[in-house]
């Protein structure tokens, strides 16, 4: 009787939310200065690239570096697109004053003055370039230096902050206090130069901010040997993964730097996830850039991580939601055969409550909850922060009615690229056409026929990006705290549906092939051309359910493995108490200037306390130490059958009747079961044997 009343009053409760006001996230929720209107007119072309963009000429950078103290960087674009609108500048982000005005017409950001006048209003977010002094303590503090003598063990740091391409740049460079207040001393300076990238999730349409602070302590032992080090926030993932943006900044910052110091012996890249990412295309897309590169938490690219990632959400719809037996799922070992990824018995799933309310709220009975995959506590959401068009990453930066306006994802931040569908919206490049979720199950008998059936038949997809809404929220009366009532973005799901053979089907979706060509040659996928050395660095987050897995570094290999260019990459796997970063540095240097890698860059693991738990050319097979001790796992694609380099976003497909005929089910015989598997993969089964259908046809294809 007591429970009843619980879930009577619970049922009201919810009751009161549902008919509670659907409302816009408050403005107190974000930032201040949003983006007011859009200017027609975007300047900038994007670079025609017939073959593949590594083989394409750029076209010539006529801007007479370096740039004027006091004046702002190139900001014309010249092969990297049109400029994107809206742009949300980060000026108070950065602690600095407001950008230039450039117009009165209410384009962009609002700019007052002091004394709260309107004074313009700035599209393009410039600054311009000025000096910033800091002293670097022996303890990694960083404060401002305005002159003077220093303490025993600081370092002068000089930094130049400014824009190029309306991104903000930092040089900064290690100098004596006589060099103060000059622009050009360099008697510190050891001839190498850092380029920092960094990670995050971003969507685009914003200019960003750098930690000049956090970025300092970061490389304060590289510094402290006399390296310069450059970073812009277009090298920034958290705001965009347009690399052909980021590379354009990238050229343009790196000749800025040159023409103020002279040609560095050797330019290091390093930064981690999405830095890592940058590191890998920026080497294959523009040879020449970066002489070695430091790539930590890395994937291959964005879009091979997306392809497994957006299923994480379609899968937990499925247990929670769609399954006929929920409990089975609950065990998450079972989650582990369909996801690949790791799995922890003891660890909490991430919004457990909002989950087991929504079910209630969908008549059904809350499903118990103990432990966690990386699946549900590392991706979990990923498709409102960037597959969702209405929503982007559910912070509006721009006034309402332009939000309405605008598409916000990581497709539309390419769609230059990527193209436009008939309705207007950009291509999505994700696909699960007759995809087998849980192949690998079945075959090892996991799975029963009837569970792989239903899994298959009840996974669906993500429905059409013109489909998509907004997440559903309700807000609670008095707090600005937003109640959450579409767990997993499930209404952007595509519906299960009645077959004439009675079962409940929901459809697959498809991308457009065209699309992913051009994301192939436009160097959004990384393709394993590579001829620069790479140190592959990660702690081994797996076993916590952090999304950096170790997985991604060996596709990265095998990629390499098929163009002739693994002896490029090493693979260094740490626990997560030890950082060999200045092991690394060492390491790329020695191989920069022996031409070829030294036994100190040799493959290895280590302990927690830096001792190497083993190195050489069989540490990572499957007999050697490392992989012993830090285990590679999977992903949903791999489970369902696909190539473990990952390397392909949209399958050929094979009529059921022929892979059941050529034991694509291994020993299950799924001849009982044909009728339902020709409802469930009406084009046919991937076939896994053949290549990407939508990979260039006049390339030699990745096999696997």
């Amino acid at each position: 009787m007591r429970l009843l009343k619980w879930l009577l009053l619970l049922g009201l409760v919810l009751a009161l939310i549902l008919m509670w006001p659907r409302s816009e996230i408050p403005a107190s929720f974000f930032e201040p200065h949003p983006v007011l209107a859009v200017p027609p007119e975007r300047a900038g072309e994007l670079l025609q690239v017939d073959d593949f963009i590594g083989r394409t000429p750029r076209p010539l950078d006529t801007y007479p570096y370096p740039i004027p103290l006091g004046a702002v960087g190139p900001s014309t674009p010249l092969f990297s697109g049109p400029k994107q609108y809206p742009f949300y500048c980060a000026w108070h982000q950065m602690g600095i004053e407001p950008p230039l005005v450039d117009n009165d017409q209410g384009y962009g950001v609002a700019i007052y003055a002091d004394d709260g006048a309107l004074q313009g209003y700035s599209q393009d977010c410039l600054h311009p370039s000025r000096l910033l002094w800091y002293r670097l303590s022996q303890d990694g503090t960083v404060a401002a230096y305005q002159g003077g003598a220093l303490a025993d063990g600081e370092l002068l740091l000089r930094a130049e902050l400014g824009t190029i391409q309306r991104y903000f740049y930092l040089l900064v460079m290690p100098v004596l206090t006589d060099e103060f207040p000059l622009r050009t001393g360099q008697s510190q300076w050891n001839d190498k130069l850092i380029y920092q990238f960094h990670g995050g999730v971003g969507i685009g349409f914003r200019q960003g901010e750098l930690r000049i602070e956090r970025l300092l302590r970061n490389r304060a032992a590289q510094l402290r040997q006399g390296y310069a080090v450059i970073s812009s926030s277009a090298n920034r993932t958290s705001h965009s993964y347009h690399f052909l943006r980021a590379e354009e900044v990238a050229r343009q910052l790196k000749q800025h730097f040159i023409s103020l110091y002279g040609e560095p012996e050797m330019t290091i890249g390093i930064g981690g996830s999405g830095g890592g990412i940058a590191q890998y295309l920026l080497a294959q897309n523009a040879p020449g850039l970066l002489y070695a590169a430091i790539a930590q938490y890395s994937y291959p690219d964005m879009l091979s991580q997306v392809v497994y990632a957006l299923d994480c959400d379609l899968l937990h719809n499925y247990y929670y939601f769609n399954a006929s037996d929920k409990n089975f799922w609950q065990d998450w070992q079972h989650r582990q055969w369909i996801e690949g990824l790791s799995t922890v018995p003891d660890q909490q799933v991430r919004f457990q409550r909002e989950i087991s309310a929504i079910q209630l709220l969908s008549g059904f009975k809350p499903t118990p909850m103990a432990g966690a995959t990386q699946c549900i506590n590392a991706w979990f959401g990923l498709s409102s922060m960037v597959h969702n068009p209405q929503q982007g990453r559910l912070r509006p930066f721009v006034s309402p009615g332009l939000l309405q306006q605008q598409h916000w994802s990581y497709w539309e931040d390419l769609v230059d690229i990527y193209g436009r569908d008939q309705h207007g919206f950009a291509h999505s490049l994700w696909d699960n056409v007759g995809v087998p979720y849980g192949l690998l199950a079945l075959r090892a008998g996991q799975l029963s026929p009837e569970q792989f059936i239903e899994l298959n038949a009840r996974i669906g997809s993500w429905l059409p990006q013109h489909q998509m809404q907004p997440e559903r929220a309700r807000f609670l009366p008095i707090w600005d705290t937003p109640i959450w009532l579409s767990a997993f973005g499930r209404h952007n799901m595509a519906p299960l549906q009645m077959t004439e053979a009675g079962i409940k089907v929901a459809p697959r979706y498809r991308a457009n092939p065209k699309a992913i060509e051009r994301a192939y040659r436009y160097g959004q996928l990384f393709t394993g051309e590579l001829s620069i050395p790479v140190l592959d660095l990660r702690h081994y987050l797996d076993p916590v359910l952090d999304m950096h897995h170790l997985q991604p570094s060996f596709m990265v290999r095998e990629r390499l493995a098929q163009r002739g260019n693994q002896a490029w990459q090493r693979i260094w796997v740490s626990h997560p108490d030890y950082t060999p970063e200045s092991e690394a540095f060492a390491a790329v240097v020695d191989w920069v200037r022996g031409g070829k890698a030294p036994a100190a860059a040799s493959d290895r693991c280590f302990a927690a306390d830096g001792q190497v738990i083993a190195s050489g050319n069989k540490v990572w097979q499957s007999e050697g130490r490392c992989h012993q001790t830090y285990p590679v796992l999977s992903n949903s694609r791999q489970q369902a059958g696909a190539p473990s380099h990952g390397l392909l976003l949209q399958c050929a497909l094979i009529p059921i009747e022929q892979a059941l005929a050529r034991g694509d089910f291994g020993a299950v015989d799924m001849t009982p079961w044909l009728g339902e598997l020709k409802h469930i993969f009406p084009d046919g089964l991937c076939d896994y044997q053949q290549p990407d259908l939508a990979y260039p046809p006049d390339w030699r294809y990745f096999e696997d």
